[in-house]
C-alpha cells in the first residue's frame, strides 16, 4: 500500500508519500484550489496532479489525502475533483477536505481541540467526536479574515492613506508606500486594484519589520491583529460550549509574526500552541486510515 498526502494551498501544494515499508519521500508543486468551477483552475489541477503522478510513477498509489482551500462541501464539486485525480490515480481511493479540515485532523483527534488558522485569511475550526465540524469566521477578505495578512496589510494601507491627507508621515506609511511603489492616491489606488489581491497580505512583513523598530502605529495593527485572532477563539468557545480546549495557531502568521502568538498566550495561556506538524505527512498518514 502506498499512500499519498496533499497540503493543496494558495502559496503552494505540498505532497507526500508513505509507502508499505514506512518510507516516505515529499515534493513540492506550484500552487492549486478546489475551484474546481473555474476553467483556470480545473487546467492548474491538472497540470500539477500530471506531474505528481510522473514524480510517483515508481509506486502504485493505493489511497490519497487531499486537503484544498477553497474547497466547497457540495456533492458535485467534490465528485468532480475526485474524478480529475482517478485520471492520474486510478487505482486508488480517494478522501477529500478542505485545507483547514485537513490541518486540523493533522494535529488534533476529533473533540480535542480548536484549530486557529491565519495565513491571508482567518478561521477556526472544532471537529465534534462525532465528527461534526464546527468552522467559525472564514468568510473571506469581503466579509471577514479579521487578524490575518490580507487584514493587516489592507490596515496598513489605510494608515498610509490618512497620513497622505493630512500631509503627515511616520515610518510605516513611508515603508508601505515604497513597497506599493506608490507616493499618492492615484499611484496607490492603479499598484492595488490593479493586482492580486496578494500584493495586500505581502505587505505583512512589512508591517513587522516597522513594529520591531518601534513604529507604534504598526505595533498597534499587530495588537489589533491578536485581538481579532482572539475574537475568533471566543466565539468559537461560545459555539462549542466550552472554553479550555487546547488551541493550535497555524498557518502563515503564527509561522511569521512571534509577536502575535505571545500575543494569544498573554491572552489565552498555555493553551495556545504552534503547529509544528509536517500537513502532507499528517495527510498521507490519514490516508492510510480513510482508505
Amino acid at each position: 500500500m502506498t499512500l499519498l498526502g496533499i497540503d493543496a494551498g494558495a502559496t503552494a501544494t505540498k505532497w507526500s508519500v508513505l509507502d508499505e515499508t514506512g518510507a516516505t519521500f515529499s515534493g513540492k508543486s506550484q500552487a492549486m484550489d478546489g475551484h474546481i468551477y473555474r476553467p483556470e483552475s480545473e487546467i492548474r489541477i491538472n497540470e500539477v496532479l500530471a506531474d505528481m503522478a510522473a514524480q510517483t510513477a515508481a509506486h502504485e498509489v493505493t489511497a490519497i489525502c487531499a486537503g484544498f482551500t477553497g474547497l466547497a462541501h457540495s456533492g458535485a464539486d467534490q465528485e468532480a475533483l475526485k474524478a480529475l485525480f482517478n485520471r492520474y490515480f486510478p487505482k486508488a481511493k480517494v478522501s477529500l477536505m478542505s485545507d483547514i479540515e485537513l490541518a486540523y485532523r493533522a494535529h488534533l483527534q476529533p473533540g480535542e481541540g480548536i484549530l486557529l488558522y491565519a495565513g491571508t485569511g482567518s478561521v477556526a475550526m472544532h471537529i465534534t467526536e462525532d465528527q461534526r465540524v464546527i468552522r467559525i469566521g472564514g468568510w473571506g477578505y469581503l466579509l471577514g479574515d479579521e487578524g490575518a495578512g490580507y487584514w493587516i496589510g489592507r490596515e496598513a494601507i489605510r494608515h498610509t492613506l490618512m497620513t497622505l491627507e493630512n500631509g503627515t508621515s511616520n515610518a510605516l506609511s513611508t515603508a508601505i508606500a515604497e513597497a506599493l511603489g506608490a507616493s499618492n492616491w492615484g499611484e496607490m489606488r492603479t499598484a492595488i486594484y490593479g493586482q492580486d489581491r496578494s500584493i495586500v497580505a505581502a505587505l505583512t512583513p512589512t508591517v513587522r519589520n516597522c513594529a520591531l523598530e518601534g513604529d507604534q502605529s504598526a505595533i498597534e495593527i499587530l495588537a489589533h491583529a491578536a485581538g481579532e485572532l482572539a475574537e475568533l477563539i471566543y466565539r468559537t468557545d461560545r459555539v462549542i460550549g466550552e472554553d479550555g480546549l487546547p488551541i493550535i495557531f497555524s498557518g502563515g502568521i503564527a509561522q511569521q509574526i512571534p509577536e502575535i502568538f505571545s500575543d494569544l498566550v498573554s491572552i489565552f495561556g498555555s493553551r495556545v500552541l504552534r503547529a509544528n506538524v509536517d500537513i502532507a505527512a499528517g495527510a498521507a498518514t490519514l490516508a492510510g486510515k480513510l482508505g
